[in-house]
């Protein structure tokens, strides 16, 4: 009780924050989706990877073997959202599952039940893709990735511009479009 009213009291104080820096630095997106609406069915199913960008080159290095990527989230127990990934690598699928909590309906911090990553949520809205979302991904080796999912197998590639351009613009140089080079995994498809 006493942490999930801290981690509310932190989320409120950083979206306020977050809201002042945006001021001085009109590259940052607008401030992410809360867990309420991430929550909601429109969020809810299938993504298709398209894109991801980095501080770090070091930290693309899980999606260069990656030739493709599907996520599927979908509402878990006990408020939790199940991610479940089937991502190509070679010739192989392999399939991760994952459970994110919030500690606060109204904030933006999602946290991988293990403690290792946290993870910030943008619709698509920020580069002209209302059927994109933007992940920024957190992990235990504090590697951060910003990467575009979209509803459909295919992105424009105006819109893949524009998140590189937007990423760019935060200073997220390091970018890498997928592959696919060998197709999409099914979702119920693993090695």
């Amino acid at each position: 009780m006493l942490m999930s009213t801290l981690w509310g009291a932190v989320s409120s104080l950083m979206g306020l924050f977050y809201s002042g820096i945006q001021v001085m630095v009109p590259c940052l997106p607008p401030a992410p989706l809360s867990t309420a609406v991430i929550s909601t069915d429109e969020y809810m199913g299938t993504w298709y990877f398209v894109a991801a960008a980095a501080w770090d080159e070091d930290d693309l290095k899980s999606f260069k073997i990656t030739d493709s990527s599907i996520l599927h989230i979908q509402k878990g127990a006990n408020d939790t959202l199940t991610v479940t990934e089937n991502a190509r690598v070679g010739d192989q699928c392999q399939k991760n599952t994952w459970s994110y909590f919030a500690l606060s309906v109204s904030g933006p911090f999602l946290f991988r039940t293990d403690y290792d990553a946290v993870a910030l949520i943008w619709d698509g809205k920020l580069i002209n893709c209302p059927s994109c979302i933007i992940i920024l991904l957190v992990d235990e080796n504090e590697e951060a990735s910003a990467m575009l999912f979209a509803r459909n197998e295919n992105t424009p590639d105006e819109v893949i511009q524009e998140f590189k351009s937007k990423m760019e613009c935060v200073y997220m140089e390091d970018f890498l479009k997928a592959p696919l080079k060998n197709g999409y995994c099914k979702l119920d498809e693993t090695a």
